[in-house]
């Protein structure tokens, strides 16, 4: 079948299709053609949920000056009484506001979204919208109830590809709140959920949030237990997120052990890590954080 003969719909479907496989780039120019199909075929609602995407699109590959004319171009052209396309729009809308720190607007549109997508039935969106909504809350109190929201909502729908995240926003809540109990066993909740419908790299991090609490437990042979196999997984794909943050993991249990150098020669490597990562720029907080710590082991 050649390209002219493919519908703005199943452009769209190929381009949601490939956007899983996290080939921004590639969807991006498969939301392209559905959007030039779709001016062809005057099929509005996909080409304002193909703008809608391009705009996400932009945003995840750090382009978010160029996604803003997307998403205003969807805007424009989207329609309340457009389920698909309103919904799409929305959703992007709200991250826009997210990453610019207005997280009153962010709360306001998610929380549309969620009205919105329950009225009309598109329930994969409304668990999106609570989700985001969990993400962007203002207290840890709106937090846990919209993760829990968002997982009622995904187990009754049976959206099973949901609970991974969402398991994983709730256990992140906990940690920050120190209530590790309920942390660990969110994130083993999540892990399963992970390893049944992630990639590679989502199975990874699950694995490794079980094994950064269990050592903020203090459980150091479990956190052991965990934690070396991710590290070795983080070798084997080259991801220096992940191997910095086990090392700095690893390098704590060291310094508890009494093994001051072991300790410190993880810390410099998580260190290496996070600046190969571009942690120096996009997560500040742990940069500052792991140079503290080598000065105050007198590195």
């Amino acid at each position: 079948m050649s390209s002219e003969s493919i519908s703005a719909d199943s452009l769209l479907q190929e381009a949601d299709s490939i956007f899983q496989t996290k080939d921004y780039q590639a969807a991006t120019e498969k939301y392209r053609q559905a959007v030039q199909r779709a001016k062809s075929e005057f099929n509005r609602s996909v080409e304002v949920e193909a703008l809608s995407q391009m705009a996400r699109m932009s945003l995840l590959l750090n382009k978010k000056d160029e996604g803003w004319g997307y998403l205003e171009e969807a805007g424009a052209r989207a329609s309340e009484s457009d389920p698909m396309g309103w919904s799409r729009y929305l959703g992007v809308k709200g991250r826009y506001e997210w990453k610019d720190g207005d997280l009153n607007s962010a709360r306001k549109t998610f929380d549309d979204l969620y009205t919105y997508c329950h009225t009309n039935a598109l329930w994969g969106r409304a668990i999106d919208a609570a989700n985001m909504l969990a993400i962007v809350s203002e207290s840890t109190e709106e937090q846990i109830e919209w993760s829990r929201r968002g997982i009622e909502a995904a187990e009754a729908a049976e959206e099973e590809r949901w609970l991974g995240p969402l398991w994983n926003n709730l256990a992140a809540t906990y940690y920050d709140l120190k209530q590790l109990d309920s942390a660990l066993e969110c994130y083993l909740k999540a892990r399963d959920y992970h390893w049944r419908y992630s990639d590679e790299q989502g199975k990874l991090f699950a694995d490794y949030h079980v094994g950064m609490t269990y050592r903020s437990m203090g459980d150091l042979v479990n956190a052991g237990k965990w934690l070396r196999p991710v590290l070795a997984w983080a070798e084997r794909l080259d991801n220096h997120s992940a191997i910095g943050q086990t090392c700095e993991d690893l390098g704590e249990i060291a310094i508890v052990k009494g093994r001051k150098t072991e300790g410190i020669n993880f810390f410099k490597r998580a260190r290496d890590e996070y600046k190969k990562a571009g942690f120096d720029e996009t997560w500040p907080e742990v940069w500052e954080n792991i140079n503290e710590r080598l000065q105050q082991l007198g590195q």
